[in-house]
């Protein structure tokens, strides 16, 4: 009898298993997450989050929600030791991410007395919650990195759970008119490399407004003029030059003061879908403050080296957003262009606008607002003048890897998906949003944090 008990007892708990399995099976999952820029770094250890980030347990959490709400990186102090209070525009920043991983940078004048200017730079693994220190560059190499938003982030397809940093260096930093050497580092080996070009365009006095990893190569973004891409694991890589859309170039900068705040609040390139989108918000003036029947356009690109590289995909005036019920029932305001912030990944025709402190979803095509939530990319100080593109971006999520927050859902539906969420949203304290990741048992010895 105590042998049948026990058997019933083993096949009731290994139904309560599968049953659970089940359950977590068929349990939401995000695909991607409104990612703001700008980290949460805890200091003192009266913050309820700072047992989870002692040394031994996790070096970050990650605060996740469904789009529009932000999504946050929380960082120790003993990585990012500057304390805002005394430099409001001293703040860790996200470089770059990539599916489970994130590159970030923070100053260390407090604790090293080094320049705002000479700041460490730290991989982060979203799956076992490390973020590792990257070595220094040998003092003999002829370039440094230096803290521009020209560096990337991109998975190693010979080396599957690795990644590459790639930093875009001019020939002439003061003309910044020509490249001619990629700085990396693999995390495959744990060293850096110069890499020189085998070849590179003219171009304009090149911006910098990000990187971006797509079809195993890297795109270097200026806002005004287009993109130049290469293959950064290729021996001597090649740079191309594709220009923005017909008309969409904005000529004649040369080296005067750009307007670049504007410039990243009125346009932006981001993959979704698979492709690259370049999104802009045309009828406004650089130079004063007329407005000229604003409308919001995208194309996309179909042939980067081919003589009609973009597609155009849609136009939307603002007036018939501005008249659409789904904008007045969100209660946002009337006649006020929105600025820029993100293209959900999953649907190409849906883009993120922020208008003050809201952030809202909206379907061009269809012409209604799809979500809308306040959010705060600079949660701590909520500084309003950080609500644009620069500062927040859609971070992909691994599947079955990344952490996912208490609040479930997966974003924005793509068109193959229109069937309406129920909008339940569980109701949680911070600490049951916030997760801390077991820190792995071993480092590679060239990520020592």
């Amino acid at each position: 009898m105590a042998s049948e008990a026990a058997e019933s007892s083993r096949a009731r708990e290994e139904a309560a298993e599968r049953e659970a399995s089940g359950d977590a099976a068929r349990q939401p999952q995000r695909s991607w997450v409104a990612l703001a820029s700008i980290p949460v770094v805890v200091y003192g250890a009266n913050d309820a989050r700072a047992e989870a980030l002692a040394p031994g347990v996790a070096d970050l959490l990650l605060e996740l929600h469904d789009p529009p709400r932000a999504s946050y990186l929380v960082l120790p102090e003993r990585l990012a030791p500057d304390p805002r209070r005394r430099e409001p525009n001293n703040f860790a920043y996200i470089i770059a991410a990539a599916p489970g991983r994130l590159l970030f940078m923070a100053s260390q004048m407090a604790t090293q007395r080094r320049s705002v200017a000479d700041p460490d730079y730290f991989l982060c693994d979203a799956s076992d919650g490390t973020a590792a220190r990257l070595p220094a560059v040998p003092a003999n190499f002829p370039i440094m990195p230096f803290p521009r938003r020209t560096m990337g982030l991109i998975a190693d397809p010979r080396s599957p759970g690795h990644c590459m940093i790639a930093q875009l260096h001019p020939a002439d930093e003061a003309a910044m008119k020509r490249h001619d050497a990629l700085l990396c580092f693999s995390t495959a080996t744990g060293q850096w490399s110069v890499k020189q070009l085998a070849s590179a365009p003219d171009h304009e006095p090149w911006g910098a407004h990000g990187a971006i990893a797509h079809g195993g190569l890297l795109w270097w973004v200026d806002i005004a003029y287009g993109m130049l891409f290469c293959d950064p694991f290729d021996d001597h890589p090649r740079l191309r030059l594709v220009p923005l859309p017909t008309g969409c170039e904005m000529h004649g900068l040369g080296n005067r003061v750009r307007p670049t705040i504007l410039m990243d609040q009125r346009r932006l390139i981001r993959p979704s879908q698979g492709m690259l989108r370049y999104v802009e918000i045309q009828g406004l003036s650089y130079d004063h403050a007329g407005v000229d029947d604003p409308a919001v356009t995208m194309w996309t690109l179909v042939d980067p080296e081919g003589r009609h590289p973009w597609r155009f995909e849609f136009e939307a005036s603002f007036a018939d957003i501005w008249a659409h019920d789904s904008y007045i029932a969100a209660g946002l305001p009337q006649g006020k262009v929105p600025k820029l912030a993100l293209v959900d990944p999953n649907n190409h025709g849906v883009v993120y606008f922020f208008q003050d402190t809201a952030l809202f979803g909206f379907d061009v095509r269809a012409r209604r607002v799809v979500a809308c939530e306040e959010c705060f990319v600079d949660r701590v100080f909520q500084d309003p003048l950080f609500q644009y593109s620069r500062f927040i971006d859609a971070w992909e999520q691994v599947r079955g890897d990344s952490p996912a927050s208490s609040d479930g859902g997966s974003g924005t539906k793509g068109p193959e998906h229109e069937e309406e969420s129920d909008g339940t949203t569980e109701t949680a304290s911070l600490l049951s949003q916030l997760e801390a990741i077991t820190l792995r048992a071993r480092r590679s010895e060239a990520f020592d944090v």
